[in-house]
């Protein structure tokens, strides 16, 4: 069984229902997953998972949520190598590029989509459930696949 996370924010209805669908859909694929607001997430939860799902939307006053901030200082000190991130925006924009950007010194594998869900009376949750079954579909592919060559080479 894989582990995920999934890290969120703001903190807000939007992002959350968000969260809750991407939940289901990896608990219905047989994920064991935790989720965390990222004001409470710690570098230990990003550590103990093999996939790692932030969602954010896009705030008016800064290119990132302010709950992110301790997270993007973290990642500057660490190797995350092995893992896989997945991100997406709730709202009506992208707003994942300076996680991404921060990301990158993590040395992390980036799925390159980038899907922006919009908030609709909820209408997205379904939309971001069949988003995060393909993205489990796929992960778990490509982790077999790895340990199978692991194992080829061994």
């Amino acid at each position: 069984m894989r582990n995920a996370l999934i890290v969120w924010a703001p903190d807000n209805a939007g992002t959350r229902r968000a969260a809750e669908a991407v939940r289901a859909a990896f608990d219905e694929a047989g994920l064991k997953v935790r989720a965390r607001k990222a004001s409470e997430a710690s570098i230990v939860d990003i550590a103990a998972a093999e996939l790692v799902v932030f969602a954010t939307g896009k705030e008016p006053s800064a290119e990132v949520p302010p709950d992110y901030a301790e997270l993007l200082r973290v990642f500057k000190g660490v190797t995350l190598a092995g893992r896989t991130a997945a991100l997406f925006s709730v709202g009506s924009e992208s707003a994942t590029a300076r996680l991404r950007e921060a990301l990158k010194d993590a040395e992390i594998h980036q799925v390159e989509e980038d899907p922006v869900f919009r908030e609709t009376a909820g209408s997205h949750a379904s939309e971001i459930a069949d988003w995060a079954r393909g993205l489990a579909a796929r992960v778990e592919d490509n982790q077999l696949r790895m340990e199978d060559n692991h194992r080829a080479g061994a």
